[in-house]
């Protein structure tokens, strides 16, 4: 319905008021914006940052609509159609259902899950769905998630915990439940869904900044987060999404680290060693669960345990209390789960038998 399309347009506008600020003042010249203006390329890219400055520019000046309807009252229908079309050079135009106005880059709305049903009328021209981008919206009609709201969603809360108190070292426990959020993701998504989003956190420019200057620092929240990439690394080495040589390169230094890291710097309290090794397994257990490939993985697992019982034996031996700490936060469900992938039985895993076994 009209009124129905109206009042979307114009919650959409109103939240395109709320986000407006300096950055987006640049005044209009091409040269001067981001993707040389071309929003296109910006939603490409996926660059939020990027379509809110071109929106706002053109918001300053003229649309191609309200110069189309110009023409028309003044009778100049060829005028009229050129500017609606705005330099489309006689591609087929259709009716975006949500500004009412004819366009050439009406495109269907790309849902992150299956839908029943006919959804062909779901659609949006390249100006609300920049929009929606932005605004990080839902479908209109059938309220489902779209794939951005999915991707930006889990980004930006993770460059939020990296960029905030997590990366000075004071809430370790924030990044190490952003493994409990990709554990929710995997267990909801097809295999096809979580490759593209598992490729999405490894390209992602802002979050490839914020791990580069991790790598630099050789900063603890690395270690922190280490499930998260040891996941992806595992994804990324057995052929489930592909990478650049420099994004693979990235990934595997980052995973390196995490060890490196770990046996350097472990954090000075018990519940990093128990930390470290589930969140190992959490890894393990996601790719078990989702029936993705688990060879790199177990491997990886391996090299964690033996890691979290030689730091503990280097600097909590001595600790009376040590021991009872790490068991009271170690899961032994995590534990047992990949016990036998992992060690071949109970018998030759190291971790269960320095924390769990009768006498340890």
């Amino acid at each position: 319905p009209s009124g129905f399309r109206r009042a979307n347009m114009a919650a959409l506008e109103a939240q395109d008021a709320t986000a407006t600020g300096d950055d987006a003042a640049t005044g209009g010249e091409p040269s001067e914006l981001p993707y040389g203006g071309d929003i296109s390329a910006a939603m490409k890219a996926q660059d939020r940052a990027a379509i809110k400055v071109i929106m706002e520019a053109r918001k300053k000046q003229k649309s191609p609509a309200k110069d189309a309807a110009a023409a028309a009252e003044d009778g100049d229908g060829a005028a009229a159609s050129a500017a609606e079309g705005n330099g489309g050079g006689g591609a087929e135009q259709k009716l975006c259902p949500i500004c009412s106005e004819m366009r050439d880059d009406v495109e269907l709305l790309e849902h992150a899950t299956s839908i029943r049903g006919d959804i062909s009328d779901h659609v949006a021209c390249g100006y609300c769905r920049a929009n929606m981008i932005r605004t990080n919206a839902s479908c209109p009609w059938c309220r489902t998630e779209m794939v951005w709201r999915n991707l930006y969603g889990f980004l930006d809360g993770l460059k939020g915990t990296i960029g905030g108190s997590a990366a000075k070292g004071t809430d370790h426990q924030s990044l190490a439940n952003l493994l409990t959020f990709w554990q929710e993701y995997e267990m909801t998504r097809s295999r096809s869904d979580l490759g593209q989003f598992a490729k999405d956190l490894c390209t992602d420019s802002s979050l490839a900044a914020h791990v580069k200057r991790g790598l630099e620092n050789q900063s603890p929240w690395l270690r922190d987060s280490a499930g998260l990439w040891l996941r992806l690394y595992g994804m990324h080495q057995d052929g489930e999404i592909e990478l650049d040589e420099e994004e693979s390169t990235r990934l595997e230094t980052t995973v390196e680290s995490c060890f490196s890291i770990f046996e350097n710097n472990h954090g000075g309290h018990e519940d990093f060693i128990a930390a470290w090794y589930q969140q190992a397994c959490t890894a393990l257990l996601c790719a078990m669960l989702s029936g993705s490939s688990t060879t790199t993985l177990t491997n990886l697992v391996q090299r964690a345990g033996r890691l979290t019982v030689s730091v503990f034996d280097a600097h909590y031996s001595n600790k009376s209390s040590a021991l009872g700490e790490v068991r009271s936060k170690l899961n032994p469900e995590y534990v047992q789960a990949v016990e036998e992938m992992v060690w071949g039985g109970a018998d030759d895993d190291p971790v269960w038998s320095k924390f769990f076994a009768t006498g340890s």
